[in-house]
């Protein structure tokens, strides 16, 4: 490692209201990004029954696999065009306009009257969700003490989850309520996606309140004149920006390949099966009321596995505890998809398992990540690893897509799908082992050209090597 010195910060500390403000938008950025996700989940598979009437149910599949694609390249591009932006307008500013452009068009995505039109919004809701995600964490990080960060990270991907339950209990209500007799021109569907306005309230806190952080305001000049080929010509950055992309993408392909995407349409089939011998009318408020059931239990079991994502991190190392929830989540995949033919009991268990062990990475990442970068490119790296990760991910949905077809279901398809996590198994002994660093330190080792030995050195002994 280089012997320059290590240059003084001028930082003067953020009080607590520009820390709690920071939280509190980030927090809640999650969450809206969360209960967008759920409500897709849920609302999806029926407006492909309305808008695509024609169709069984089998040929409907692809179409599920292409929304779910066009949302991760969608938010892949978000990340990495916001990401780049809020290094050189800044976190806060940026981060209002990610939230605008999120909730604008999940919300219109209610008013949608082809699958076109739904494709569309989809794919621009989710660039904003990919920007908000990597500046929301950046800015809690760069705020907050570094002994917090753990706490913080499972915090963040707690709030994610809390949206998925937010939006299983309010599509559980709807369920119960029929809005559709409210408003009849609009089914229960369009009011659950229309509800996506509601995050732009958010905008008006962050406007007020929320101030850039002191550690992005002392290097701005120096982040403005950063550019975003450095990930990939300094070797250090190049590693880390690799490394971490593939242990994102393992992370999104699992949740959204295996669990998030497949689980309601799965449910959706088993049900209508299982209640074959009810009238239409009951039989689909049978599988309403199943779908909503089950994605509260997956819900509370993400909102468990992200809590602990960040803290277990800390106390086992990050490879060591990233290589605890791959191996957590291929059984629980197989438990869920290989042994269960109704909603029952053990299955609402290995749905809370799944969803605990799959959404522990989403309180891994928001600690992990960070580490990787220095402060001038730290948005940038976030949302490119994290949001390239999506990119990967958004072809092995379509693959899920395709084998579902194939195999009759999302079932065998899901159980297949979850050798990704093996992938991640493979790829972790080369992450750099980052605990006990604070941000603070990666910025000197910058300054000091000390990254770029680094990432050589990673190279050669990627098990050994420590920032």
């Amino acid at each position: 490692m280089s012997d320059a010195p290590r240059p003084e910060s001028s930082l003067s500390g953020p009080t607590k209201v520009a820390m709690w403000s920071a939280l509190i938008v980030a927090w809640l950025g999650w969450l809206f990004d969360g209960m967008e996700m759920g409500l897709y989940s849920w609302s999806v598979p029926r407006a492909l029954h309305e808008l695509l009437p024609n169709l069984d149910p089998g040929q409907r599949q692809p179409y599920l696999a292409y929304t779910v694609s066009l949302f991760l390249i969608g938010m892949s591009a978000g990340g990495l065009f916001f990401g780049r932006l809020g290094d050189t307008l800044g976190r806060v500013k940026t981060l209002m306009i990610t939230v605008l452009v999120y909730a604008t068009f999940t919300g219109l995505s209610g008013f949608v009257t082809n699958f076109e039109q739904l494709a569309v919004c989809r794919f621009l809701g989710a660039m904003g969700l990919g920007g908000e995600w990597g500046l929301g964490v950046a800015l809690v990080m760069e705020t907050w003490p570094n002994a917090k960060r753990p706490l913080l990270a499972g915090v963040l991907g707690a709030a994610a989850n809390v949206g998925f339950l937010v939006a299983a209990l309010f599509t559980k209500w709807l369920s119960n309520h029929q809005v559709v007799h409210l408003w009849r021109d609009f089914a229960n569907w369009r009011v659950a996606l229309m509800f996506g306005f509601v995050p732009a309230i958010l905008t008006l806190f962050v406007r007020l309140f929320v101030k850039e952080s002191e550690r992005y305001e002392e290097v701005k000049e120096k982040a403005r004149e950063s550019k975003l080929s450095e990930l990939w010509t300094n070797p250090g950055l190049r590693y880390s920006t690799l490394v971490g992309t593939a242990l994102a993408a393992v992370a999104v392909l699992g949740m959204w390949g295996v669990f998030q995407a497949w689980v309601q349409s799965w449910v959706q089939e088993i049900t209508e099966v299982a209640k074959a011998h009810l009238d239409p009318a009951a039989r689909q408020l049978e599988v309403d009321m199943a779908r909503a059931r089950v994605g509260e239990y997956m819900a509370y079991g993400a909102i468990i596995g992200s809590l602990f994502g960040g803290v277990l991190a800390e106390k086992m190392g990050r490879r060591a505890s990233y290589a605890f929830y791959c191996v957590g989540a291929i059984i629980s995949a197989l438990l869920l998809f290989l042994t269960n033919v109704e909603v029952n009991t053990r299955m609402l268990l290995f749905v809370l398992l799944g969803g605990a062990f799959s959404a522990a990475f989403f309180g891994w990442l928001p600690l992990y990540l960070p580490e990787l970068f220095p402060t001038r490119l730290r948005a940038t790296g976030e949302g490119l690893t994290f949001n390239a990760g999506r990119v990967l991910s958004g072809i092995g949905v379509l693959f899920t897509g395709a084998l579902a077809a194939k195999l009759g279901g999302p079932a065998k398809a899901c159980a297949i799908m979850s050798i990704i996590y093996l992938l991640g198994l493979v790829v972790i002994p080369f992450a750099r082992e980052t605990r006990n660093l604070d941000l603070a330190t990666v910025d000197e080792l910058d300054e000091a050209g000390a990254l770029t030995e680094l990432g050589e050195a990673a190279v050669a002994e990627p098990k050994d090597v420590q920032f």
